[in-house]
């Protein structure tokens, strides 16, 4: 499927919707097979120019349940990158987030599974963004390319981590003003966020 097809984003998104729907008519009788099988299919769905990710469409700004978690996890999963920056082509706009990483922070603080779903591209942006900061710690700085996207999705990136890459950035970061009560071994989550990460998660 083509990333920049609105067509194709507008079916996924359709297609998402009914499934949400069904989920909050019968959640304990829920095809979890068909939310699998969009989201495989919805991982490369980013329709650049052509306004808003399949992704954002289907995360963005609502109540997250286990349906958005393990939607998620699949995406991931799937190849998805949290991480990519949409083009807005002709807009003189820079490029936004495929997801709302500042949104996701904020529902986290009280939303569990907003919690986990932070949790999944915390860890992910520890594989995505560790060699980034190593140069960083060579260089001096990372190129400017790279410091677009850690400055875009920087509520995404533990703080740890985002020190090393973006130290200005870190000041922001929404683990900063209570990092004294970040738990050492997590390094990156809440105290919310820990107990619900010690919790059995909903998806194996």
């Amino acid at each position: 499927m083509r990333s920049d097809d609105p067509d194709a984003v507008n079916r996924l998104i359709g297609e998402f919707s009914d499934l949400q729907e069904a989920w909050e008519a019968q959640p304990e009788n829920f095809d979890w097979a068909r939310l699998e099988a969009l989201a495989r299919d919805g991982a490369q769905a980013y329709n650049e120019g052509a306004g808003p990710s399949f992704h954002a469409l289907a995360l963005d700004g609502v109540q997250h349940t286990e349906l958005h978690e393990r939607f998620l996890a699949t995406l991931v999963a799937s190849g998805f990158d949290p991480f990519k920056l949409s083009s807005r082509a002709g807009t003189g706009v820079a490029p936004v987030p495929v997801i709302d990483h500042a949104g996701l922070a904020e529902a986290a603080l009280s939303n569990p599974s907003s919690a986990r779903m932070r949790a999944i591209l915390m860890e992910l942006a520890r594989k995505r963004f560790g060699s980034l900061a190593e140069e960083a710690r060579a260089n001096g700085r990372i190129p400017d390319d790279a410091y677009e996207v850690v400055d875009a999705c920087a509520e995404s990136i533990p703080l740890d981590l985002l020190e090393s890459l973006a130290p200005e950035l870190a000041r922001s970061h929404p683990g900063a003003a209570r990092k004294d009560l970040v738990d050492p071994v997590e390094g990156y989550l809440s105290p919310a966020e820990v107990i619900v990460e010690n919790r059995h998660l909903p998806y194996g």
